[in-house]
Parts: structure tokens; sequence; C-alpha cells
């Protein structure tokens, strides 16, 4: 910890932001990636989000993946723009912060399994009366209520029980009747995951959405509230547009259809690939660019396959300036893709690096009027750090 009095970047994170969400805060209690990535949105968008991290490991996702010096790149993706203070809430005197900065915050997300915040004293019920214009945000794997709501849930657990693997590595068998599908076993085809944690990016960006319309609904009058949502509910109503769509209507009389991504596809090039509609043809005597333009000339809608290396070098994204370089105190230097959503009367928010664990305990503490010695205290009992 730090001395505020000697401190001359406090505050930074929360003052430098100039989004159409400045002057709202935010308490992030999540972890991994479905809350943090929620978070992040909003602290893209100039909300002061402030990270609550236990004392010592700090989030979990700090250790996930790519890394250097300590710092993982998607833990620094998906938790920039916050200010970070460790407490741990299994302490009363951490619980007593908790709810110290739930009065003065806009909203306080979390994303425990059901049943967890309540033990600890920081569940809805236990805040609404002293923070009654408090948007209290819950996410969780599988929902409050079933057989399932109390099992631990990652993305492919999601994934597996969505329906999404029914689609993926399978031949095109949808335009059968629903009641005449082959099941998997039957169909004799490798299953594959998909390469991706969709569905905690899915429910991220829709907790995102849906703490916003509580604020505003909040800015009309609406008072503070409960906002739930699961995985498995953000899964759901992601696949059922089109890959549900033969699963919509109940009853006879029916016209079933093949599922749309079957109307396109990918062909090979002699040096590499592009996706369109399907062209029923081999163009592997094509070179890339040739095929492109030949495609565009005929208005086809195509995309050349790019390579995860590629993809940072695409003259399109080069010229919309999408990825922005990041200098990182711990990580170096670093690329990360801007906000997607740019507000044409907001000041885009300057990008600022992910905090360490702890990084603004004192300045946070402070701002509740806690000075240092009392800090020193609740440090040396681990409640803090």
């Amino acid at each position: 910890m730090s001395d505020p009095t000697t401190d001359p970047d406090q505050h930074s994170a929360a003052t430098q932001n100039d989004g159409p969400l400045s002057g709202f805060r935010i308490l992030d209690l999540s972890s991994v990636v479905s809350g943090p990535m929620a978070a992040v949105v909003l602290a893209d968008q100039g909300a002061d989000v402030i990270k609550i991290e236990p004392p010592g490991w700090g989030d979990g996702i700090r250790g996930l993946g790519a890394s250097r010096n300590g710092l993982s790149a998607i833990y620094a993706m998906i938790n920039r723009n916050k200010r970070s203070i460790a407490i741990n809430l299994k302490h009363p005197e951490g619980q007593a912060l908790v709810r110290q900065l739930a009065a003065d915050a806009d909203v306080l997300l979390q994303n425990y399994r059901p049943g967890k915040m309540a033990r600890l004293g920081l569940d809805y019920d236990a805040l609404k009366a002293e923070c009654p214009d408090l948007i209290y945000a819950s996410i969780n794997g599988m929902g409050e209520v079933g057989p399932y709501a109390e099992q631990k849930t990652y993305d492919y657990v999601i994934q597996a029980l969505s329906g999404i693997l029914d689609v993926q590595g399978m031949t095109p068998l949808a335009m059968n009747p629903p009641e005449q599908d082959a099941s998997p076993v039957e169909q004799k085809q490798a299953l594959q995951m998909v390469r991706s944690i969709i569905y905690d990016k899915v429910t991220a960006l829709t907790a995102a959405q849906g703490i916003t319309a509580a604020l505003l609904a909040r800015e009309r009058g609406a008072g503070g509230q409960h906002v739930q949502l699961s995985m498995l509910d953000a899964a759901v109503y992601f696949n059922w547009p089109e890959l549900m769509w033969n699963y919509s209507f109940k009853g006879q009389g029916v016209q079933h259809a093949g599922d749309l991504a079957d109307v396109c596809g990918i062909s090979e090039t002699a040096d590499g690939a592009v996706v369109s509609g399907y062209l029923g043809a081999d163009c592997s005597q094509y070179a890339t660019d040739e095929l492109m333009e030949l495609l565009a000339y005929n208005e086809i809608p195509a995309g050349r396959v790019n390579t995860r290396a590629q993809v940072i070098d695409d003259p399109q994204v080069q010229a919309t300036g999408i990825l922005q370089d990041v200098e990182h105190p711990r990580g170096g230097s670093m690329r990360q893709p801007r906000s997607a959503v740019r507000f044409s009367h907001s000041t885009e928010p300057r990008l600022q690096a992910s905090a360490d664990l702890g990084e603004h305990t004192v300045e946070i503490l402070a701002d509740l009027g806690l000075t240092f010695e009392p800090m020193q205290q609740l440090a040396r009992q681990g409640v803090i750090a």
C-alpha cells in the first residue's frame, strides 16, 4: 500500500475517462471472464470500475494463458480501465468495507454461484435496505433454481447444454424434421468444441447491456433493482434465431429448413482460402487476391481466411484503427482492441493499463475516510492488501 498523501497519480483512472458512463461507479466483485468482461465494457465507456479481489492471489485469471512478467494477456484485456482493491470477503471487516463502498456505488456486479453472496451477507436482499438505488447484477452459470443450479460452470459446460455442439463438425442434417434428426452417436461425426469461450463473452455483453438498461430505468425514477442472468439463458437466447428455427414452431405444418451456415462455405485457393456463398467449384487454381477480386466484381460477399497473425495486419483492421498500442508497466508494450462502440458526443476514454492486485487499495479506502494507520491495522489482520 502507498500513502495517498504522497501518491500523485491517485484517482487517475477515475478522472481521465470521459465516456458516456463517466460519473457512474461500478463495484466489480466478479472473477474469470463473464463478470470482468461485462465490467470492462462499462469501464471502456467511462465508468469508474473498482475491481475487488481476494488478497494474496487475486482473480484466478491473472495467471491464465500467454503472459509476460507475470501479466496475462487475457487479464490485461478484460480488466483495463479499472482500479484494484484487495479485500478479504470472508472477514467481517472486509464485508463491512464492501457495504461502505456499495453505499457510494451505482452498480455492484458479482458472478458467484447462487447462495454464496447471501452467506457473506452481501446479497441483494442484504444491501437493498441500505442502498435502495443500487443496481445489483448477478451472473451465474445455470440459473437460480433447477437441478444444475449449484453446479460449478464454465463455458464448455454451456456449450454442451446449449446445443451448439450439435452443429459443430456435423454434416448438414437439419433439413430433416426435428423428430427425425439422428443422435450424435448415430451421425457418427466427431463432436467439435467451439474453440473460443463464446458463452462467457456473450454473457458478458448481455450483462453489460442489462446493467446499462437498469441504470437508465433508475435515471427515470425506477430506483435500484436486482439484475439477474445466467450463462445458459444468454446462450440459448444467442443460439435461438437461426440455430433453433426448426424448433420454434410447435405442432404440425412446419416447413423445416437447413442451417443458415450451409449457404456459405470455405473455398481453398492456391495460397490460402476465402469464405463466400457456396461456390460449388474447385478454386485452387486461383490466388486468394485474384479470387477476391472476381467475387467482388460479381458482388458476392467474401472474405479472405486470415490466420490469427494476419488479423493484426489486415488492411481493413489497420484502416479503421481497431487495434491500439498500450504500454503496460508490468507487461510492456501490448496491443488491444479499442471499445467496439463509439459515440459522436463523448470523448473516447484513453486506455488505462490493468492494475496490479491492490494497487489502488489506499486511495479507495481514503475516499471512505480511512486514514493510513487504520489501513495498516486492517492489512495486519489480513482484511486488505
